[in-house]
């Protein structure tokens, strides 16, 4: 048991190394293209976020980013176990969220969330009022147990819920989870490491279809991510596997089709190796 709060720390404060990273204020254009609303993992702060945020701009994502500030600073274990704080934050989001899009009803809304930030994010969408729509949730490596019901979140989303996981994440998803609980409050191994289990967490088969899972592969492995939890915060692997997803900043119905490529035989929600965007002509 000490061993593992020793590593959990340790991983934790190793995140807190990643500098002093904030974005700048968006400006209209970038309001306008649409917004990019990035959850950090529970270590907490927009810092951890340096390569993802860079890694997006050099894929030509043009939107407006905002980057979701935890309550407690460098408080992992607090905000992790803090389940109704990160619910009214995700209520606080999701107003803000409301606002934007009744000012730019035509500008695409993705949220990316990482590790416990991934949890928050789904929150969020859950969140929402009924009317107001999302393009794309990208959860990357999540600390969400891997039963939960993603039904709520989909039902807001016009795209695609992305879910990248590694079984490698032995430490913080595996035995971390496990001990201190996922952002729901289950004692056990998280989503991004063992994927959601499709049909428990999406009842609704259409809906259902909406869940991509792409697992670790060697592609990982080349772009830095060696599997684990250290990995998402990568800059090369978000340029080339988690900002393609995002760098279109148009609304999914009126201009992009992302489609998956599977190992042949895979069902709805299952994992998915690699993804590929292939362009479609505006139709709104």
């Amino acid at each position: 048991m000490r061993t593992r709060i020793r590593v959990f720390a340790a991983a934790t404060a190793l995140l807190a190394l990643c500098g002093c990273f904030q974005p700048p204020q968006p400006m209209r254009q970038e309001l306008d293209d649409g917004l990019i609303w990035m959850f950090p993992g529970v270590e907490g702060g927009a810092w951890s976020l340096e390569g993802p945020y860079r890694a997006l701009r050099d894929a030509g994502a043009s939107q407006a980013v905002r980057i979701h500030e935890w309550w407690k600073p460098l408080g992992s274990i607090v905000n992790l176990v803090s389940y109704e704080q990160n619910r009214a934050d995700a209520a606080r989001i999701a107003a803000q969220i409301a606002a934007y899009r009744q000012e730019h009803p035509r500008s695409a809304v993705d949220l990316l969330g990482y590790s416990g930030g991934g949890g928050v994010a789904v929150m969020v969408a859950e969140s929402l009022p009924e009317d107001v729509r999302l393009r794309h949730i990208v959860l990357v490596q999540p600390a969400l147990s891997p039963d939960y019901d993603l039904t709520t979140a989909l039902r807001h989303v016009d795209g695609r819920l992305f879910n990248f996981y590694s079984g490698n994440d032995a430490w913080i998803l595996g035995a971390g989870t496990t001990v201190f609980g996922t952002m729901d409050r289950k004692y056990v191994p998280s989503a991004g490491k063992e994927s959601f289990q499709a049909e428990k967490c999406v009842s609704d088969r259409v809906l259902r279809e909406k869940l991509v899972q792409v697992g670790w592969s060697e592609e990982w492995r080349a772009a830095g991510h060696m599997g684990f939890h250290l990995g998402i915060l990568g800059y090369e692997w978000n340029r080339r596997f988690v900002a393609p997803l995002l760098a279109e900043r148009h609304s999914l119905r009126e201009n992009a089709l992302f489609t998956t490529r599977s190992a042949a035989g895979a069902g709805a929600g299952r994992q998915r190796r690699s993804l590929t965007r292939r362009s479609a002509p505006r139709t709104g």
